[in-house]
């Protein structure tokens, strides 16, 4: 089932995931409520929930999961083309 999944398919899962462990053991080992923690007066979790996993984040593993795969496609297309250009020379 995953067997031709891009390796960077598995590397933003870790990015994905591994922020949202980091943030899940901040709230748990906060000794008070996340929310008495504040960032420019906004309750901590608004941010890095709302603004920062689900916009940047999500944006950015998007970006990467089309990106670096075409790019690999291309770089794979090109490296074909110049091969079969020197085996017809030859």
């Amino acid at each position: 089932m995953f067997k031709g999944m891009h390796p960077i398919f598995w590397a933003g899962l870790a990015i994905m995931y591994g922020l949202t462990f980091i943030f899940m053991l901040w709230e748990i080992l906060t000794p008070t409520s996340t929310y008495h923690v504040t960032i420019f007066g906004v309750p901590a979790p608004f941010i890095y929930n709302n603004i920062f996993m689900l916009y940047i984040v999500s944006l950015f593993l998007g970006w990467l999961w089309y990106y670096v795969p075409e790019q690999a496609e291309r770089k794979r297309r090109e490296a074909g083309a110049t091969t079969g250009e020197r085996e017809r020379r030859a």
